[in-house]
Order: structure tokens, then sequence, then C-alpha cells
């Protein structure tokens, strides 16, 4: 992969939406279109937001009453209104709760004039649309002045929130400072078309080549997003001339586009990821369509159309190395998890189901986009479904075993290798389990009805008949998967064996024993990590690919009776019991055992080496006589093993070449592995069954 977060996307840079006042950039949709005039006749504001920020200003907008509407949330000196005044000044009720916030009014087509903060802290942001009722400049400037609108002109830093007293006055000097947004305009003009001009008070002669940031204090929220007078909330007509739409009262509405400010492909991807955030936050209606754009002082406004998406996406899929957000990747790691930081990755997954991606991405580019930069989960499991329909079909018609489709193996393995490159241990996890879920689900649909009628047609079983019925099965299997991935994040396995209930629930859990998943050659991904997280899923996958082969049972038989054979030597001989001592130390110095410490040498002098040796034989007898190695029931026993062991050297040899893990999976790493595989045939033993897996207690457990 050539490509990193810092290279640029060059198309970017020629999608200029008004070539020298000509018809504009072809294939602008008709909201790209009106942005796009908005920012000419300067009829939006800009507002750049903190990285870490975008959670807590959308949720701002976010009604909390149950009624879902609406909240007038007071500005400066003002009081919060009654519950049965919940109404705007206009008398009109809104959708979404309104609030005051700084932002800033750029020149003609957003050219010359650069927005606040840096462009890594403040990488994204959004556009919001100024009210469209005003006949005329003083009109506008008058309702400005009466609902609190204020402005500030270049160069003046009004640092608003820190200048105003509790009955929301301007003080010190900010009150004398203020000009009326027609005044603005002309000195944007000005800074556009002059060769002198004022900024900061100052005549600058000869101009700037940037100018600084305005500033408009405005109150944003209340209707939704707004686009060619309709709300996209509500779908009904909106008028800003009536009352219903926009206004400085009672708020502008949600931003009608976002934008980035750099051109590379670390921005273009967190964009993307803002539109996610909007979309988890207001649903994927509110977000469809929203424009996204690039601005900069020098160029002005460039539509990111979705053209220019598709061609990031590919190269996202087969050029561009896979990263994390860098600003919560260190705090969303596998030992060092924070709660609001792994909420923003979850809110930032990418959407596979949007139709620009279906339309132009294959199923293999889709599951790279998702081990790599991350995708919801509904959308990774119709992404999984849909090969896995694909399998059923081929496999229907195959000559024998051997010529098995395995399209879903492919896209995990696809989507593993780029959850590797970008060090991503929670959507590797979360392909894992997924996997799991629609291999079990694969299972029990070529085990049930035929996938084809006898007229040659797709059965009910194989396409969920009609559209209706296919919309209604994916609703009901939604709502299974949002249940049965409350769990995928949080890190929760099977119980420790050794506390009280464990035992009884890993036994309940074993009727009936599912097969594990088919099996995923994880052994190249494996060898190219050191990382504790991704090791820990790849052991998994390699876990269940031995209990699923059939290997973990030759295995076991090979480990007793090499465990018995050390025994019966070791009893019999001191001098054995130090030179397998001294040839460990050795294996130890060169690294080729992962140890959680040295061994001890009391322990080959004494007796304990030989009886923890005999007692790990004893419970290796118990577990092949008791259980099949496919099973959940194995994994327990396993489990228990590696909960009793201190300071193992040859047990934990033998568990690494039982399970077909390398010689660096210490006690830890395997214990890891075997917790998540159990979850993993947990998942399947409760879709094997037909159960809708919205148990919570049961999932977790």
């Amino acid at each position: 992969l050539d490509l990193n977060s810092k290279h640029v996307f060059e198309p970017l840079f020629d999608a200029d939406p008004i070539p020298g006042g000509e018809d504009g950039l072809p294939g602008l949709t008709t909201a790209e279109c009106e942005v796009v005039e908005m920012l000419k006749s300067e009829k939006a504001v800009m507002k750049t937001v903190r990285n870490q920020d975008w959670t807590s200003f959308l949720n701002k907008f976010k009604p909390e009453g149950d009624d879902g509407k609406g909240e007038r949330l007071p500005g400066p000196g003002e009081r919060r209104k009654k519950e049965d005044d919940s109404k705007g000044d206009s008398g009109e009720a809104y959708p979404f709760n309104s609030f005051v916030t700084s932002t800033s009014l750029l020149p003609s087509s957003a050219k010359k004039m650069r927005c606040f903060g840096s462009t890594n802290e403040y990488a994204t942001g959004a556009v919001f649309a100024l009210p469209a009722s005003f006949p005329n400049d003083a009109s506008e400037d008058d309702a400005a002045k009466r609902t609190r609108t204020w402005s500030w002109p270049s160069g003046y830093s009004a640092k608003t929130e820190f200048n105003i007293d509790h009955r929301g006055n301007l003080i010190n000097g900010r009150e004398e400072a203020l000009v009326p947004l027609s005044r603005m305009r002309q000195m944007n003009h000005s800074y556009l078309h002059d060769t002198d001009y004022v900024v900061g008070g100052r005549m600058v002669k000869g101009g700037l080549q940037t100018i600084p940031y305005n500033e408009v204090y405005v109150r944003v929220g209340g209707p939704g997003r707004i686009s060619n007078g309709v709300d996209v909330s509500t779908d009904e007509q909106c008028s800003d001339a009536n009352g219903t739409g926009r206004s400085f009262d009672d708020g502008i509405g949600l931003p009608v586009a976002l934008f980035v400010r750099e051109a590379d492909y670390g921005h273009l991807v967190s964009l993307l990821r803002t539109r996610a955030r909007f979309s988890s936050i207001f649903g994927r209606n509110m977000t469809k369509g929203i424009p996204l754009l690039y601005i900069t002082p020098e160029n002005g406004v460039r539509v990111f159309t979705e053209c220019l998406q598709s061609q990031v996406l590919k190269t996202m899929a087969w050029d561009l190395n896979p990263f994390q957000n860098p600003s919560i990747a260190h705090k969303t790691s596998f030992d060092n998890t924070s709660e609001p930081h792994l909420q923003q990755k979850l809110e930032e997954l990418l959407d596979l189901e949007d139709d620009s991606m279906k339309q132009n991405l294959t199923p293999e580019e889709m599951a790279r986009i998702a081990g790599g930069f991350g995708a919801t989960d509904d959308s990774v499991a119709q992404l999984l479904n849909d090969a896995m329909q694909k399998d059923l079909m081929t496999d229907k018609g195959a000559d024998s075993p051997d010529n098995a489709a395995h399209s879903l193996q492919d896209l995990v393995n696809e989507g593993l290798a780029f959850a590797l490159r970008a060090n991503d241990f929670h959507t590797s996890r979360q392909l894992l389990i997924l996997y799991s879920l629609v291999a079990a689900k694969k299972r029990r649909n070529s085990e049930s009805a035929p996938l084809l009628e006898s007229n040659g047609q797709p059965t009910t079983a194989a396409n969920n008949g009609t559209d209706s019925g296919r919309a209604a099965t994916r609703d009901r299997e939604s709502v299974a998967l949002q249940n049965t991935m409350k769990m995928v994040y949080t890190k929760k396995e099977i119980p420790t064996p050794g506390s009280d209930s464990s035992t009884d629930e890993l036994s309940k859990l074993y009727i009936p024993p599912p097969p594990p998943p088919p099996p995923l050659d994880t052994d190249r991904l494996r060898s190219a990590t050191n990382s504790d997280g991704l090791l820990a899923v790849l052991g998994a996958a390699q876990v269940l690919r031995a209990m699923q082969d059939g290997s973990a049972k030759r295995r076991v038989l090979e480990s007793i009776e090499s465990v018995e054979e050390w025994v019966e030597n070791g009893e019999q001989s001191v001098a054995f019991r130090v030179a397998s001592w001294r040839d460990q130390r050795a294996a130890q110095g060169d690294l080729k055992i992962a140890m959680e410490s040295d061994s001890n040498f009391m322990a080959f002098i004494s007796n304990k080496a030989i009886a923890n040796r005999k007692r790990f034989a004893e419970q290796l007898k118990a577990a092949s006589a008791v259980t099949d190695f496919d099973s959940l029931q194995f994994l327990q026993t396993i489990h228990s093993v590696l909960s009793q062991m201190n300071s193992p050297c040859l047990r934990l040899e033998l568990l690494q070449y039982i399970l077909g893990l390398d010689n660096r999976y210490s006690v830890a790493h395997v214990k890891r592995s075997v917790e998540l595989a159990a979850t993993c045939l947990n998942i399947s033993s409760e879709t094997e069954s037909g159960d809708v897996l919205a148990d919570e207690k049961a999932i977790t457990q």
C-alpha cells in the first residue's frame, strides 16, 4: 500500500463548483448546488468544531423530553423556559434544541478568509444557512439586533463567552465593536476586490494573503436540516417568511453541509467519520445527501462529490494504509480503553449500506474498509450475510464438499488483514464475532430448507420472499444483531473458571454443542503482529480452527503421552529434571518460549514440577474422556487449566501446541484467545438453536 494519511487527494483541487462563473461542476446534487449558492452570496456561516467536541456539540441539538420536541436553550442572560413554554418565540415547536454559538461569515465562495482553529485540532466543521426571508439588508440587521445575533469584524477577538455579564449584556468594549451583517459583507467584498482595506481596526496597505476570521454569535438548531425548502427530519415544507423555517429568533437549523480544510486522506477520512457521527446521532435519513465540502482561503469552496467520494473509498480499499482516528487511538487500545473515546469510535463507524458504497465497491473492498477504518455492526453483518447467501447458492450446485464456496471466509480474512494494518483490536474482534454469528446461521439454513424451488427460483429461505418480507426479516435481524453486539465492544467474555458460578454457566451453554465456524487461515496474519489485542483475536480464530479440523483432539492425545513420559523419567532421575530446567532456561533466554517468569529451579529439584505436570496430564485425560473437542466444554476445560497455572513451562508449550498457537502466546495471551473463542462459540450456539439472542444476560454469560 503506497499511500498514507498525509498524501493529498489531488482531484479535489479541480472540483470547483463555479469555474469562471460558468454553469458549474457537473454532477452536483440539488443540495450541493444550494449550499454552493449560499456560500457565493454569503448567506451561510461556518463553524469549526474541536475533534473531541463533536459528540457533545451534536448531542446538544437532541431533545431531552419524552415528547421529542426541541427546547430553546437560554442564551446569555436569558432564563430557562418552563415546560409549558417550550415553543420558540414564533410560537412554533421545533424538532431540535436551539442554542447560541460562535460562527464565521466568510467572503463570497469562502475565499480569502481562514476559519477558527488549527486544521489538526479542528479538522472538520459545519455550515449553517442564514434565514432568507429578509427583503433587504436593513431588515436583516434589525432582526439580528433584536435577537442579539452579534457580529464582530475580521481580526477582532471577541471571546464572547468571557465578555457577557449575568444579564446578557456585552462588556469590556465588545458592544462598541459590533458591526451589522450588512457591513461585514461590505468588508468581505473589500477583502476580495480592494488593494487596501481595514483589518482589526487598522488599514492594511497592499492587503493580506489570508484574512483572520470574523465572528457571528447566532442561534443554531430549532428546525432540522432544510434542503430545497423541505425539513429533511420531518419531510415538511418550510418557509423562512411564514415562520416555519430558519430564523434568528428560534434557530437557523441543523448544519446544511460539513467541510474540511485539508485535502489529504487523513482529513477526508475524518470528514467521512464526522458524517458517520452525524448519522449515528440524527439518523441515516437526516444525513443522506448532506453535502461535503473542502474549503481553503486560496481556492474557496470545492465540492467533495459522490464521484470523488467513490474514488477515495476505492483508494482506501486498495492503496491507502488504513489508520484509526489519531486523536482517540491511544484511548481505544486493548489495554487502555476510555468509555467516552470508545463511544466516539462507535459513532464514527462507516455505514457500508450507504448507496454510494454499495453501488461502487465490491464486497472485498467493503470488507477491507470495514477492517481498516471501521464499519457499523449492521452493515458488516449484512455484508457477511450476503456472502453467506452466495456460498449457499454455490454449494447447492457443487459436485463435492471439496468444491464448497468460501466467499464468507475470504471476506473475513480481507477484513482481518486490514484491521491488522490499522492495529485495530476492536474491528478485528467485531469481524470474528460477526463471522461466528453468520456462519452459524449459514449452517442452520443449509441444513433446513432447499435454496431453489422446482421452477429454479430461489425459495423463501434463500431470499426471504418478497421485498416487504425481506425488509421485515432484515429489521428483525437488525434488532437481534443490536442485542447480540452490545457485548462486542465491552470485552466481556466467558466467566473465569474458579468463580462460584462459572462452571455451572458454562455447563448450561454446552447444550446443545454446535460445531465451530469454518476455519479461518490466520497463520500469516499472526506472524505479522505483536499487538496483544490482535494476538488475542487471531489466536481465537486459530483456536476455533484447531477445534473444527480435529487437530486439537489429536494433539491432546499426543500431549498426554509426552507429559506422562516426562513424569516417568522425572520421577526416576533428579539429573533429568535439572537437565530439563536448564534446557527451558536456555529456551527462555533465546525468546523461544513466552513465559510469565523464569523457571523456578527449586520446583524441579523438589517434586513440585512433577506434581504440576502429573495434574496437568490428568486434567487433559479427564477432558478427553468427557468432551467432544469441538464444543464449548473443551474451551472451559482449557480455561480452567490456564487459571490454575502460575509459572508454567512445558505445560504452556503443550497448550500452545494443542491450540496451534506460536511461542509468543503467554498464559495471558492464551487465556484471552480461549475466552474470545468461547464467546464466538456461545453466539454460534444461541444462533444454531434459533434463539433471537435478545437476552443480554445470557449473551454476556
